[in-house]
């Protein structure tokens, strides 16, 4: 409304589409043919027709928009193919649980760009049937497996090519939304390297903006996020003798555009992936060998270098077996006793998962999926625990990454799971390390899979991340009734305030506690004591923060700086830390 009193004149759309400067007239436009307010005239339609998804099971029809290199697809298409009965039984589920959430939804026309598979020395694509990395492929494969079912039209490239035709689908004509459905763009995905493909046509990324959704597995944080405010502090960010690079950030977007593989920073959104029940068969029953089995994670030579005790105590305790495509077992000590099937695929992973007692961390890689799998097939994982923690401050891998995340473990998610599904340990002692394999080994878990993992977690919450709007700043969602004020500890982050709460940060609050109100209440502090800040663990003891592109729940104030922070904090469905009970029905 504010823009349009000031920028209605800015191009003539706005007037032949009946906005004339009145209020009225502003009203009618951001009802009628934005679709941002309620209908002001119950008696009129909307210029623009809206229409309905409705659920899509058709696989075929989906094979057929993975338009580009056909081989970029192998893997995404075999696990479409290998799990599609799964998916389409938790869409049945999804819609019987949340028959509100999953009726009346908007029809979107999504761009869906993998830039991971256009760079050409990654050969990601080829790799996937040879034991290359498959985490960002199996989240592509399930995020276009939601959205299918979810009833939405997808535009899929991963070349540059077919990219620049699905992108000239959608002309930019003048600043007003188109009134063809058609030609209305709702959202464009894609990853970081896949934004360097829109070079070509920077206009159409910029017009955009809002609508971008990036898959960042490890996520991003604001102080990386905005140029001028790194540069300003980037050597309070860098490795103790390395120059500062932040080649992954920088691009300017709402920190909730996102998307990030697990569920560890509040301030991006959580897409994740699904784990898929399997009724494979055991490649041998668990407990009929002589000595119980290991599977160690590692399916790359590289991975192993520096384990070479660990895998000496796994070896006196356990049948140890691996699946490590790239070595010469003639050369290799390492792999001496060492039951290494090479390549599996999927099912053969799966079938192998069923047959050991425990999976084995090696401490890279971080966050991937195979623990979950090993978890969701029967086995017990053993992650190694990192002291200190693993951040771009201590460690090579991280220099780079937009983050200040503190890694305490392989895998820190799986760490709140704890017994009997894993055991978190410090695997460079040894005493530690055969208690926690000797322990495990007694155990007898049920196959489990978080429920933010199962396919109707993923369908329900990809739903509700797509339908919520950051362009417009009127999103409901989380509802506004869902907000718990709390006061942190001392220089304690938002996002540890509120998970000791039972509870999560929830960024699109930060303006609701912003407040001088709020202040006073919850800080006492008197109007004329406020002050503003543009630190990103504003607002703070009576500083309000004065830039909204600065909000965060994982920044951590400084030592030594007094600084107690105030938290908008909400609830979250049990299993689903990205929706709060109030979100969906």
């Amino acid at each position: 409304m504010q823009w349009l009193r000031t920028g209605w004149k800015s191009h003539k759309c706005y007037a032949s589409l009946g906005v004339d400067g009145s209020i009225c007239s502003f009203r009618h436009y951001l009802s009628l043919v934005e679709n941002h307010c309620p209908p002001t005239d119950a008696n009129k339609k909307r210029t623009t027709v809206q229409q309905f998804a409705e659920a899509n099971t058709d696989l075929q029809r989906l094979f057929s928009v993975l338009v580009g290199k056909a081989g970029n697809y192998n893997y995404i298409r075999d696990r479409l193919e290998q799990h599609w009965s799964s998916w389409t039984e938790a869409l049945e589920k999804t819609v019987a649980k949340y028959p509100k959430s999953m009726s009346r939804r908007k029809k979107m026309n999504i761009l869906i760009h993998m830039g991971l598979l256009t760079e050409k020395n990654l050969h990601i694509g080829e790799k996937s049937s040879s034991g290359g990395p498959l985490g960002e492929l199996l989240q592509w494969s399930d995020l276009i497996a939601c959205l299918f079912l979810l009833g939405h039209n997808l535009y899929i490239s991963s070349d540059k090519a077919t990219l620049l035709r699905h992108v000239d689908e959608f002309p930019i004509t003048s600043p007003c939304p188109p009134q063809d459905s058609r030609l209305r763009l709702d959202l464009i995905i894609t990853d970081i390297i896949g934004l360097r493909s829109f070079k070509k046509r920077r206009d159409f990324l910029v017009h955009h903006k809002c609508r971008i959704r990036l898959v960042d597995s490890f996520g991003t944080h604001v102080e990386f996020n905005y140029r001028v405010y790194f540069n300003a502090h980037q050597s309070e960010f860098a490795m103790k003798g390395t120059k500062q690079k932040n080649p992954w950030g920088g691009h300017g977007l709402q920190l909730l555009q996102h998307w990030t593989f697990f569920p560890h920073t509040p301030d991006n959104g959580f897409l994740g992936f699904a784990i898929h029940s399997s009724d494979v068969e055991p490649m041998f029953e668990r407990g009929s060998h002589k000595l119980p089995a290991s599977l160690v994670y590692g399916k790359e030579r590289y991975m192993w270098s520096e384990s070479a005790k660990m895998i000496d105590i796994l070896r006196n305790l356990t049948e140890v077996h691996a699946t490590v495509a790239d070595v010469n077992e003639t050369n290799s000590l390492m792999f001496s006793n060492v039951i290494n099937h090479g390549f599996l695929n999927s099912t053969e992973i799966a079938s192998l998962l069923r047959s050991v007692n425990i999976f084995v961390g090696l401490g890279f890689p971080f966050e991937g999926p195979a623990p979950l799998e090993a978890i969701a097939h029967g086995a017990v994982f053993i992650n190694p625990k990192f002291d200190p923690p693993k951040s771009r401050l201590n460690t090579v891998f991280f220099r780079d990454k937009p983050t200040l995340r503190e890694f305490t473990s392989q895998s820190p998610y799986l760490e709140r799971l704890g017994k009997p599904y894993v055991y978190t340990v410090d695997t460079n002692d040894e005493a530690a390390l055969k208690d926690a394999i000797k322990s495990a080994l007694n155990e007898k878990p049920i196959p489990f899979v978080p429920e933010e993992f199962t396919p109707q977690g993923m369908l329900i919450r990809v739903n509700m991340l797509v339908s919520r709007d950051l362009c417009s700043g009127s999103s409901v969602w989380p509802p506004p009734t869902a907000l718990q004020s709390k006061l942190g500890a001392l220089e304690e982050s938002c996002e540890r305030a509120c998970e000791s709460a039972g509870l999560i940060c929830e960024p699109s609050f930060f303006p609701l506690v912003n407040t001088a109100s709020v202040l006073e209440s919850l800080v006492g502090c008197a109007h004329g004591d406020l002050s503003n800040s543009t630190a990103p663990h504003a607002p703070y003891n009576c500083s309000l923060q004065s830039s909204s592109l600065m909000f965060s729940c994982a920044s951590r104030p400084p030592q030594g700086s007094g600084v107690v922070r105030i938290c908008p904090c909400r609830d979250h469905l049990p299993g689903q830390l990205a929706l709060c009970k109030e979100c969906v029905h």
